[in-house]
């Protein structure tokens, strides 16, 4: 009888057994964890290798603005640091707003505003000089007097038309004549809010009256791109400019009248040379100073000969516009060039077409 073997090599042992039911096991479970694993997230959607584009263009993380919710202490702030104070007219519910509105969907419009365009990076730039405020369209504030009135109500604000938008008080210039006085209003016309592009160039206009400055506003938002506005605007210049829209508004007429004397005085002034040019306009009766400017701007782009002033740059400028007896703004911008030798003839005024 042969001797049965109890070492057969072929025949697995208890030991290597339950070897193999443990790595059965092991095997069986891995789709299961799998499943469990890729059940919590978008299979569909893998997420984006990470390349060198991503790292050169991480998410922006845009700081909040500091809006002061006072009047009189954010007066007193822009003054004690010498800024202009940036007063933001908004409304975030239909109810309580002013009878102007009432029509625009202008909780719409400013929203858009915060979310689209004061997150522009070049609208942030512009707003370091300023103090900002923030106050709601139906705000009442105590006046010169100690009265509580309608914001609207404030020397300067009424401008604003009792729409959203932005006002701006200098507190930056004091010597000058408009220290402490509302310079610039942007307000949202119509229930629209401005772009980025308009917004920054409303935040970086130079010194000036208001009139002086939403002329240039008029002038440097137009699609065109008019370069007249690129040069400085010479304290000189800007008053002949000033001096010259008043003489019109008073008369009601619009002429160039003393367009010589002008010249001279500037030219003295500047020790001789120099190309004077200058192109005036008269709006049509019952604009707000606003629209007022803005239909100066578009006369003078309808004219040829204006527009031949208006879109070249000059080496020194002024803009200004007063309001007549008939309700009509009389718009007025004068320049003075010093050009290349081609160009030495000096630009006639122009008449309107």
């Amino acid at each position: 009888m042969a001797h049965r073997n109890s070492h057969n090599p072929d025949r697995p042992t208890k030991g290597t057994l339950c070897l193999m039911l443990l790595l059965f096991a092991a095997i069986s479970a891995f789709p299961l964890a799998q499943e469990r694993y890729t059940a919590n997230r978008p299979i569909t959607t893998p997420p984006k290798p990470v390349t060198e584009n991503w790292l050169e263009s991480p998410q922006k993380q845009t700081e909040s603005l500091r809006w002061e919710t006072d009047y009189r202490y954010a007066q007193r702030k822009a003054e004690d640091l010498a800024r202009y104070l940036l007063v933001y007219l908004y409304a975030d519910s239909e109810q309580n707003l002013p009878e102007a509105s009432a029509d625009f969907p202008v909780v719409s419009a400013c929203l858009e505003f915060d979310t689209m365009v004061l997150e522009d990076d070049s609208v942030r730039a512009g707003l370091n000089k300023y103090v900002l405020l923030k106050m709601p369209m139906d705000a009442k504030v105590t006046d010169a007097n100690g009265e509580t009135t309608s914001i609207y109500s404030l020397p300067g604000f009424e401008h604003m038309l009792e729409l959203p938008g932005l006002v701006v008080i200098d507190f930056s210039s004091r010597n000058m004549p408009f220290f402490g006085e509302v310079v610039g209003i942007l307000p949202f016309m119509h229930g629209e809010s401005p772009t980025a592009k308009q917004t920054e160039v409303f935040l970086n206009l130079p010194p000036g009256t208001l009139t002086q400055r939403t002329l240039t506003y008029a002038v440097r938002i137009h699609p065109d791109q008019p370069l007249s506005s690129n040069g400085e605007p010479l304290p000189i210049v800007v008053w002949e400019t000033t001096a010259h829209a008043l003489y019109q508004a008073e008369r009601g007429i619009i002429t160039h009248q003393n367009y010589g004397v002008r010249s001279a005085r500037i030219r003295e002034e500047l020790g001789g040379g120099g190309s004077p040019a200058e192109i005036c306009a008269m709006s049509q009766s019952g604009l707000s100073l606003f629209e007022g400017a803005m239909s100066c701007m578009r006369l003078w782009r309808h004219s040829s000969r204006h527009w031949s002033i208006a879109r070249k740059e000059h080496t020194y400028y002024g803009y200004d516009m007063a309001l007549g007896k008939s309700g009509a703004w009389h718009g007025v911008g004068f320049f003075m060039g010093f050009p290349q030798p081609e160009d030495e003839q000096p630009s006639l005024p122009a008449a309107l077409e």
